[in-house]
């Protein structure tokens, strides 16, 4: 029971786990396929979904870079939750890239991870491309196809051979070449003559060297050829290239002696020899002469009697012991002088040899390199007789046939030649025949004569031409040394054998004869070549003849087409001719089973002839063939065998007819050989891949025969091609030629027994009807996959294409997304295979989500036929998918990250500083838009433009704002300012970087006056300053300056201006630098006076900032205060009166001053209200006042008094600013006031009111009468100090109110001595005083000027 509930619960688990568990998607059946590089390749992965039911995409993908071995990289595939696996096709693409055996792996991923959905394993497939397109790699010649070199001389050279290997270098490659086609074996000239050449792996160019040998052989110019005949390792050879020729240039060059030995007499003076170089023994150049050549030569002596001494017997008469040749020259002559002495001598020899080792340029020596050179006996005064010994180098052959008079005998006359003399000569047969020697030559005998001094005399023989073949015959020719005439000798040689060669043809000469009689013959034993050959002329000896014959077929009559199998016989035969038989008839049988073609040919040859019985004495001319030495039989219709066949054995391709129920077609048949009637039998079978399907409905009939008629040579067989509606594949059957039956024979095809066959070759004829009615279907998207579609990016689309029609073959199609350099889909392209029965194939395309921007896009799938015989097209071809825009078409702008921070300097003059900011639009760039900008902090007048929009057109995609620095010349360390963006319309949005920074370096080092910058100096002394410079002191810079009126000007003399161009000047590294004004002395007084220093146009990146200008002061002086005096003057105050006393300010008037004053009596100061209201006080000068008053009042006490004095002081002077204050004058410190006498002091005079009124008659009766006399008491009231006179008057009735108010000058002025009083001369009735002005210069007076 435990077991049987522990089982319930694990298929419980197990059921839970397939129906409520994780999707697991992964590969399906074969994970590994090996392929070949085809252009119809396709692999086909099947992806399955396990687990609950979910609609799945998934990607399959490349791993790794793309080496363009597919034609998609990537293929999606949609499982919906409905199914459980879907089909994705990895198409192979044949490029022609050469490449070794590739493995690629395509890995299953999900193109969105999701938690319920997982891959499972196997999660991925390998594939194998097989190596392709020549990966081992094509060899061939890279260089020349004719090398030209030379060959070294005591040493090697080597002849670089340059191999390429192109297309694919995998592996290791090995290449047999072969050296061959030179005149020579290569092995004499080249090494290695054959061998291996081996490319080792990824190896595309090498170089092999061969080596060219010195073989010291004389040549001309030998041609090789090196071929490369095989390669292993997977390679091919390129046929093109696989030669090279070596021309190794003539070399070599022979030298050697134009004869091996001299003979000379002793009194020929001078011997000549001939040194040859550059030609061979038959006097052919060869060997090179465009170059110099010298060799060294020596003459070898011996010490006995039979050896001629130099310079006893012979002279060498060359300058030096070397011959050489000059370019082009071929022979150079030696001479020796032979020296002529009474000493009888025998033969005496020398050798003269060239030396081997002395031999200079390209050349060698051959022999004869050694030449005898001897000096016959001498001293006979008539001279010895010979032979002469030249005949004795080579045998003595005279030609019968060719040559009537031989004159190549001659007798030579050694030692002296004194007198004349003579010799008998005779010729005898040196042989058995005893016919005479004058049937065959005259004379036989004669004699010879010399004349005094003459040396050589040639033998003059007639040769009989007498037409009779004869073999060679020799002769002996004798002098008779008995017969000597004259004083003279006969010495040896004095015998000479020749010969006269076989003439007149003795051993024949063979041909055909004649013409007619060579022929093709043919009787009911059978047929055969009848030849017919005559031996003319003479027929001495057995002669054999070598022929051959042969079969060539119509066409070219070339031996090397020959055909073997026709003629009883090999190709090569001989024919004897015995001796005496002139005439052979040959008949060479031609075999039963040969069939002879219309228009081929026998073609007999004469290869050669030679006599096999006997060996002449000398070469022999005859035996020889005869001038038509090959003829040609052609075989004749009448001759040849019957052969049929069809005309044509190219495949008749047919088409199912389409109009019509059936076709009928003829097939020609031509007959070679046309005796006779003949029946051909032929039947048709099906063949190929697709013979089952072939039936009577396709074609008909299936067997027949034709028919030909005795002279016939063409007929037809006709067939007939049946319609119908069935797709049906190419349909091929092959219409064969079975048999030909004539009037006694039954031929089958490969055995002829007679004269009619049928023709090799051309008995079978391939007929295919064309495939029909669709075969491979018609492709199209189904109806539920036409479309259109618009779709998100990341969503994918199912697309279904039917086949319709046949399904016959495997079909391949392509489909395309369009337009065709899209890369929005995973899986754009590939090639789908419709295997036979196959019908439908969905595809599934998944938009990538790549981020790219991009507004509705609209793309076609498009549908197409694909390899040699591409499937056939519907009407659907084209489905419509439009992608929605994303990924922010309109753009994210943003600063270009890289260029946030701008460090720029302030402009300064005419040049300006610009910081330039790129604002970039990343993503998309459609449509016009804007954003705006600003500058913070704002309002610096540091920057321009502080604030703007930046406006994108359409596919802008970069815009720049440019900011300048704006120049102040104010010294500023480093600014920061912030650019910020904001406010993107048009669809665009601001992406991260919004803002950037601008910032304005250090700027304007100042230039100024240190403190203090106001200096106050005196008259007379130097204003002196001291002017700074911060910042860079890495330049040299120049300031001017200038001095500026103020109150103290240059005009007046107050101080020394400075110059019009005056500078200062700091050096590199210096900060400071002085400056100083002197200031002028004068006796002006003076307040503090300023006049100003300015600096101005510094040079570099310097300002003049603040304090760029000086004050310089000049301290108040001479007095400038002012020095403050009482005015002089000493005034009174009258009681009750006030009057004014006036303080100067003398010298300078400047600045504010307090004076402070007191009033003193007897040095006493009064106390307030003392005599005076104000006893003392304070009088302020205001800046420029000159003068101020001091008013003092004095009380009126009604006490007559006389005359006081005070004493008016200043007592303190304060202020006075600017300069030292006022100062008191010493001189003038004081005033003395006077309250004059007042109160009366003298008394106040009136009348007595009781004598105010008077009456006074005019005239009294007498004098006594006193009634005319009246008084007038005056009262002197007040003081009575003094004697005072009074003025008094009488005045009348009009001046009723007394006298107007008037002053008396007289009585009131101060008069000096030189102006006397005449009171004798008062006004009548008046006190008044009369004063005396003489017109003097002292005669005045004075009045002061309290008086109006």
């Amino acid at each position: 029971m435990p077991s049987d509930s522990l089982l319930v619960y694990l298929l419980l688990l197990l059921l839970i786990h397939f129906t409520s568990g994780e999707t697991e998607v992964k590969f399906s059946g074969q994970t590994e396929f090996v392929v070949n590089e085809t252009s119809t390749t396709v692999i086909r992965l099947v992806i399955e979904r396990t687990g609950k039911p979910a609609n799945v995409t998934a990607i399959v993908s490349l791993y790794g870079e793309d080496t363009g071995d597919f034609f998609d990289t990537y293929a999606a595939a949609f499982i919906p939750d409905t199914e459980t696996n879907r089909t994705v096709y990895i198409s192979v693409c044949d490029d022609d890239l050469p490449e070794a055996d590739e493995t690629f792996t395509f890995y299953l991923t999900l193109p969105k991870p999701s938690a319920k959905i997982k891959l499972g394993s196997p999660k991925s497939v390998t594939v194998t491309v097989l190596s392709n397109d020549n990966a081992f790699g094509i060899i061939s010649f890279n260089m020349s196809a004719l090398i030209t070199v030379n060959e070294p001389r005591g040493r090697n050279e080597f002849v670089p051979l340059t191999l390429i290997r192109e297309r694919g270098t995998y592996g290791t490659v090995v290449i047999t070449f072969e050296i061959k086609d030179g005149p020579n074996p290569a092995e004499e000239d080249l090494s290695p003559a054959k061998g291996n050449i081996t490319f080792t792996p990824g190896r595309s160019k090498l170089i092999y060297n061969l080596t060219v040998l010195d073989d010291q052989i004389p040549e001309n110019d030998e041609l090789f050829v090196v071929h490369l005949r095989s390669v292993e390792g997977g390679a091919e050879i390129n046929t093109t290239r696989n030669s090279v020729q070596i021309n190794i240039k003539k070399n070599d060059s022979p030298v050697r002696f134009a004869q091996s030995t001299y003979m000379v007499p002793e009194e020929v003076e001078m011997l000549t020899i001939q040194v040859i170089r550059g030609k061979d023994d038959s006097g052919k150049l060869i060997g090179p002469d465009e170059c110099e050549v010298s060799v060294s030569y020596t003459i070898i002596t011996g010490n006995s009697t039979a050896h001629a001494q130099l310079n006893l017997d012979f002279l060498d008469l060359q300058p030096n012991t070397t011959i050489v040749f000059t370019p082009l020259v071929h022979e150079v002559y030696m001479k020796f002088k032979i020296l002529d002495d009474a000493i009888p001598e025998i033969a005496e020899t020398f050798q003269i040899m060239l030396l081997k080792d002395t031999l200079q340029g390209d050349a060698v020596l051959v022999n004869p390199s050694v030449v005898h050179v001897t000096i016959q006996p001498n001293d006979k005064p008539y001279g010895v007789l010979s032979i002469n010994s030249i005949l004795f180098t080579q045998t003595v052959i005279i030609d019968e046939d060719q040559i009537s008079r031989f004159e190549g005998i001659t007798i030579v006359r050694n030692g002296g030649t004194h007198g004349n003399v003579s010799v008998t000569w005779v010729i005898t047969r040196n042989s058995s025949d005893l016919s005479p020697v004058t049937a065959d030559l005259v004379p036989e005998t004669g004699e010879i004569r010399f004349d005094q001094g003459q040396m050589l005399v040639t033998l003059s023989l007639t040769i009989i031409d007498d037409n009779i073949p004869e073999e060679a015959e020799p002769y002996l020719l004798k002098l008779l040394a008995h017969t000597i005439q004259g004083g003279a000798e006969v010495s040896e040689p004095s015998e000479l054998l020749f010969y006269i060669q076989d003439s007149d043809d003795v051993y024949g000469v063979i041909k055909f004869y004649p013409l007619e009689n060579q022929k093709i013959e043919s009787n009911p034993t059978g047929r055969f070549l009848s030849l017919s050959f005559v031996r003319e002329k003479g027929t001495v000896g057995n002669v054999q003849l070598v022929y051959t014959a042969l079969y060539i077929p119509a066409g070219a009559l070339d031996p090397e087409r020959a055909k073997d199998g026709i003629l009883n016989m090999s190709r090569n035969s001989i024919l004897l001719f015995p001796e005496g038989k002139t005439h052979h008839t040959l008949s060479i049988p031609i075999r039963k089973d040969a069939f002879l073609q219309n228009g081929a040919h026998f073609l007999i040859q004469l290869e050669g002839v030679e006599l096999v019985n006997r060996i002449p004495l000398v070469p022999s001319v005859s035996p020889r063939l005869g001038e038509i030495r090959n003829i040609s039989l052609r075989i004749t219709p009448d001759i040849a065998n019957g052969e049929i066949g069809f005309i044509s054995n190219l495949p008749i391709i047919l088409s199912e007819p389409e109009d019509s129920p059936a076709t009928l077609v003829s097939i020609a048949l031509h007959r070679d050989g046309t005796d006779g009637q003949a029946t051909v039998f032929w039947s048709l079978k099906p063949s190929g891949p697709n013979q089952k399907a072939v039936t009577q409905d396709d074609i008909s009939p299936f067997n027949g025969s034709v028919v030909f008629l005795s002279g016939q040579s063409d007929t037809t067989i006709n067939i007939t091609i049946k319609a119908d509606d069935v797709p049906e594949m190419n349909e091929t059957v092959l219409l064969t030629l079975d048999r030909v039956e004539t009037e006694r024979f039954v031929v089958f095809f490969g055995v002829s027994v007679e004269n009619q066959i049928l023709k090799y070759g051309f008995t079978t004829c391939e007929i295919t009807i064309l495939e029909n009615d669709d075969p491979g279907g018609v492709f199209e998207f189904s109806s539920s996959s036409r479309g259109p579609y618009s779709i998100k990016e990341g969503e994918s689309v199912e697309l279904q294409i039917v086949r319709t029609r046949g399904s016959l073959i495997r079909q391949f199609l392509r489909y395309t997304v369009e337009p065709r350099d899209n890369n929005e889909f995973y899986g754009s392209t590939g090639i789908l295979e419709f295997k036979p029965g196959e019908r439908e194939i969905i595809i599934t395309l998944l938009t990538r989500m790549d981020g790219i921007p991009e507004l509705d896009e609209l793309y076609s799938v498009v549908l197409s036929g694909y390899s040699e015989m591409p499937g056939k097209l519907g009407n659907a071809t084209m489905v419509n998918i439009t992608i929605l825009k994303n990924d922010d078409p309109h753009g994210i702008i943003q600063f270009l990250p890289y260029e946030l921070t701008v460090t720029i300097s302030e402009s300064k003059g005419e040049v300006i500083h610009t910081a330039v900011y790129r604002v970039v639009r990343n993503q998309g760039n459609y449509g016009n838009v804007s954003v705006s900008w600003v500058v913070d902090p704002a309002c610096t007048n540091d920057v321009y433009p502080e604030q703007g929009t930046i406006l994108f057109d359409n596919l802008e995609f970069s815009k720049n704002i440019t900011i300048y620095s704006l120049p102040d010349e104010v010294p500023e360390e480093e600014e920061v300012f912030t650019i910020s963006l904001f406010n993107a319309t048009g669809g665009a949005r601001l992406g991260n970087v919004t803002t950037a920074i601008l910032q304005i370096t250090k700027n304007d080092d100042p230039i100024y006056f240190a403190e203090p910058v106001t200096v106050s100096v005196q008259e007379g002394s130097v204003a002196n300053f001291t002017v700074l410079r911060n910042g860079s002191a890495d330049v040299a810079v120049v300031v001017q300056y200038i001095t500026v009126n103020g109150d103290a000007t240059a005009e007046e003399g107050d101080f020394v201006p400075s110059g019009k161009n005056s500078v200062i000047l700091f050096d590199v590294g210096e900060r400071e630098q002085n400056l100083s004004v002197y200031i002028n002395d004068d006796d002006t007084p003076e307040t503090d006076e300023t006049f100003y220093i300015i600096l101005f146009n510094s040079t570099g990146d310097t300002v003049i900032f603040k304090a760029g200008m000086a004050t310089v002061i000049i301290e108040a002086n001479d007095d400038p205060n002012g020095i403050f005096s009482l005015e002089p003057l000493e005034k009174p105050v009258e009681e009750g009166k006030s009057n004014i006393f006036w303080i100067l300010r003398h010298r300078g008037h400047f600045g504010n001053v307090s004076l402070t004053w007191q009033l003193f009596d007897n040095n006493s100061a009064l106390k307030p209200g003392e005599e005076f209201y104000e006893t003392y006080g304070t009088v302020c000068f205001m800046d420029g006042e000159r003068s101020k008053s001091i008013t003092l009042r004095a009380i009126s006490d009604r006490i007559p008094e006389f005359n006081e004095f005070y004493i008016l002081k200043l007592v303190n002077a304060s202020g006075g600013s600017p300069g030292p204050g006022g100062q008191l004058s010493e001189t003038s410190p004081t005033v003395t006031v006077m309250i004059p006498f007042n109160d009366d002091p003298f008394g106040v005079f009136v009348i007595d009111p009781e004598s105010q009124d008077r009456e006074i008659v005019e005239d009294t009766l007498s004098e006594d009468d006193l009634s005319y006399i009246t008084d007038f008491t005056i009262w002197r009231q007040q003081g009575t100090f003094g004697v005072v006179r009074l003025g008094w008057e009488i005045l009348s009735s009009t001046f009723q109110a007394g006298l107007p108010s008037m002053v008396d000058f007289l009585l009131l002025g101060s008069f000096p001595s030189s102006v006397q009083s005449q009171p004798h001369m008062r006004r009548h009735h008046s006190g008044t005083d009369a004063l005396y002005f003489s017109g003097k210069e002292d005669a005045f007076g004075i009045i002061g000027p309290e008086y109006p």
